[in-house]
């Protein structure tokens, strides 16, 4: 607690004024004349009165007080007419004077009253008043009278009531104990709208509502308070406290901490717990059910106050773990047979609280009723026929499951395949029969499918079986399944550029896709991982070799998708072949067309078949007039084992053996000169036909710009050019032919045609004039 600040109160000089000569002649007291009374002859004494004429030490809060100074000769005689004064100084913070001012004349009894009261309500102090007297104004040594002055802070009183307001000093475990905090003066004056602050021993008593109130009108705060648990015992102390503040009159803000305290014991309370309520019925596995409990404290239901319950399980869980009691003594939470091992046991579930017996009960909880299978996956979807070099086996997955879709482990499930007339088998090589697996714990259960023989699509149908291993009418089928030949054939192969002509006559980088799509006999896709090998009669290829990249996976709602295609980039560098033609080969390893007499796609001995020789690159096929396609002396040839090499003839025998082959695809891209040829014939004064071809005459680079600009006569001319001012070089290998069409055109004139290539290769402008 704050110190009070103290006032003190300077000397009260007391002056007494005789009448008449000096000398000790006697004379009128009133006239200023010395009555020869000395300090030694005289006696003040001083007395506070409060309002009703009673001595005090204290200035109350309300009201006002009398500083009574009696004048008397040391024989008792009262001195009359004499002027009693205060000094103004001692009002300055805590009291002042009213009405008369400072001071009073002495009545024919010797008493002179002068009336006090405080100045303000927040500041507190005892001082000591000390009184002197003068004769003719004349201070002489003297008796002395002091007087000590009170200015008493408020009283801040904690009475502790129960729930019915009587007085008490224990906190009960029923509820509705609370503080009852009083702040007012010693005259009964309350102080209002001031927070009383309550500090408790927090392992022992909580507050609720808050730690903190304002008064009332009465002064009166109430603080709610319980205890923190049932079971906590003992006695502790509770402090309360208010800050006075307030603002002197010399501007000093001051402040006074005025403090209470009270002492109070815990009484031991007896919870017990009744009326566990789990059901009486079995429970469906994973399923869930509420459970209560009732809570009584000293043998009465807990309705005043919440008791804290804790839930358990031997399986499963209850929700929540902990709660606490309602205003009927009640106790709520949910018991759920979440997991597997739950299902076909007695579960306890037991309810318990701090101070009490625990209580129990067993709930039976049913096994899982298996109401759905899922089709979860078939990995891949895309297999090849046995012996490809492809992926020849396929995962399909299912899962097995109970109303609210929680895996059952240990199910029966019968997988059986939509069709086995291909060849195909399920789970083992040879298999066409239906299969039994048992679910894991997950509720999974996998079987693997072969590819046969014969390209095809099917699914795998699982269906759940009972406890004698009969189907019942719970089934799933996956999605398609497809099995395809594998191997690429030589009718199914595709080459393909970006760019059929490049800038690369005289220029190295200029580059361009080259891709082999692949399929096999009957149109499907070659396996990913298939390789293919390009080689080229000039520039370089990027990489040399490309692989088949795996399908694009499948989703809910469609297949996977196979790419059967691989892709390099050729780039223009190295010796140019003389005309600017340069010859591109792909080939991979595949198998000889053939022709199945008996449909059962598998060649047999004696039907009919494509007998391939050693794959070749055709280097002068579009460079020597009249060349036949054939293999010439010096051209690079594909060696294979039990393959003859090619003769300088023009032959690449086979081995008369159908078989696996390096099936090839060639084709011709042109490495084109920058610099255009312009050629070009004005048909008339309304067309002019061109055309552009390079150094060798192939085409321009593909995507080369043709422009035309009109040559006019004189500034006056109208001669323009109807239509598109220029045209673009397709993809191709050839010259382009093309023209402009002109209008209010004349003889003598006509167009100018530049050529710029992809790469900014300028060729300069040449003129055509209309005859």
């Amino acid at each position: 607690m704050r110190l009070f600040k103290y006032f003190s109160f300077i000397a009260l000089s007391v002056a007494l004024c005789a009448c008449g000569g000096g000398g000790g002649s006697s004379g009128t007291v009133g006239g200023g004349t010395d009555t020869g009374t000395t300090s030694t002859d005289t006696l003040l004494t001083l007395e506070l009165k409060n309002s009703a004429g009673i001595a005090t030490q204290s200035l109350d809060a309300s009201g006002t007080a009398d500083l009574v100074a009696t004048l008397t000769t040391k024989d008792g005689a009262p001195v009359a007419n004499q002027v009693v004064s205060v000094s103004e100084s001692l009002f300055l913070s805590r009291l002042t004077s009213f009405p008369n001012g400072p001071s009073a004349v002495t009545d024919v009894s010797g008493i002179a009253k002068i009336k006090l009261k405080r100045l303000n309500l927040f500041e507190f102090g005892t001082d000591t008043m000390t009184a002197r007297f003068s004769v003719n104004g004349i201070y002489r040594s003297s008796s002395s009278s002091s007087l000590q002055i009170r200015v008493a802070p408020p009283v801040l009183s904690l009475v502790l009531k129960d729930a019915s307001n009587a007085t008490t000093s224990s906190i009960g475990s029923a509820g509705g104990t609370a503080i009852h905090a009083t702040l007012k003066f010693a005259d009964g004056t309350p102080v209002v709208q001031k927070r009383i602050d309550i500090v408790g021993d927090p392992s022992k008593v909580s507050l609720p509502e808050g730690a903190s109130q304002l008064t009332d009108s009465t002064g009166l705060a109430v603080v709610r308070i319980a205890r923190t648990t049932l079971t906590v015992g003992g006695a502790g102390t509770l402090t309360g406290s208010a800050t006075i503040s307030g603002v002197t009159t010399s501007g000093d803000t001051i402040s006074t901490v005025v403090s209470g305290a009270m002492d109070y014991t815990l009484g031991v309370a007896n919870i017990g717990l009744t009326d566990l309520n789990i059901g009486s019925s079995p429970l469906a596995a994973f399923g869930n059910r509420p459970i209560t409990v009732k809570a009584t404290i000293n043998g009465a239901v807990a309705t005043n106050t919440a008791v804290q319950i804790t839930f358990s399980a031997s399986c499963g869980i209850v929700s929540p773990s902990s709660a606490f009691t309602d205003a009927n003594g009640v106790a709520s939470a949910t018991y759920t047979a979440n997991v597997a091992s739950c299902a076909g046991s007695n579960v306890s579930v037991t309810a318990s609280a701090a101070g009490a017996n625990s209580v129990s009960g067993t709930i039976l909880v049913l096994s899982p009723v298996a109401t759905n299978v899922q089709f979860v996956s078939t990995s891949p979807q895309l297999i090849y026929l046995k012996d490809s070099v492809g992926t020849t086996q396929a995962q399909v997955t299912f899962k097995v499951v109970d109303s609210i879709g929680t895996p059952i482990q240990n199910k029966k499930v019968r997988f059986s395949l939509s069709n086995t007339a291909t060849g195909v088998s399920l789970n083992r090589i040879g298999n066409v029969s239906p299969v039994d697996l048992t679910t894991n714990s997950d509720g999974i259960a996998v079987a693997t499918v072969f590819s046969g023989t014969v390209p095809t699509s099917l699914n795998v149908k699982a269906t759940i079986l009972d406890s004698n291993d009969a189907e019942t009418a719970v089934s799933a089928t996956s999605n398609l399944l497809t099995v395809a030949s594998g191997r690429p054939t030589q009718r199914s192969l595709s080459l393909a550029f970006g760019k059929l002509s490049l800038e690369g006559w005289n220029f190295d980088g200029d580059s361009t896709t080259v891709s082999l799509s692949m399929a096999d006999r009957q149109g499907n896709p070659v396996p990913p991982g298939t390789q293919v090998n390009f080689v080229s009669e000039s520039g370089v290829l990027l990489p040399a070799v490309c692989f088949v990249a795996p399908a694009v996976p499948g989703t809910s709602s469609s297949t996977a998708t196979p790419t059967s295609s691989c892709t390099v980039n050729i780039r223009t560098s190295g010796t140019r072949p003389k005309n600017g033609r340069v010859s591109v080969l792909a080939y991979v390893a595949g198998e000889e067309d053939f022709v199945d007499v008996n449909g059962n796609n598998v060649f047999d001995s004696g039907e009919p078949f494509t007998d391939l020789g050693r794959a070749f690159r055709d280097d002068n096929a579009q460079a020597v007039a009249g060349a036949n396609g054939q293999y010439d002396s010096g051209e690079f040839q594909v060696p294979r084992d039990g393959v003859v090499a090619c003769a300088a003839s023009g032959l690449c025998v086979g081995d008369a053996a159908w078989g696996i082959a390096d099936v090839r695809k060639q084709r011709t891209i042109v490495f084109a000169s920058g610099t255009a040829v312009i050629s070009g014939t004005p048909v008339s004064t309304k067309r002019l036909e061109v055309k552009i071809e390079d150094i060798n005459g192939n085409s321009m680079p593909t995507g080369t710009k043709v422009v035309a600009t009109a040559i006019k006569s004189s500034s006056e001319s109208k001669c323009a050019i109807s239509g598109s001012s220029e045209f673009v070089i397709a993809n191709k290998l050839e010259p382009t032919e093309g023209s402009f069409s002109f209008v209010d055109c004349g003889p003598g004139e006509g167009a100018d045609v530049t050529v710029t290539t992809p790469l900014g290769t300028i060729t300069p402008r040449k003129s055509f004039i209309f005859p």
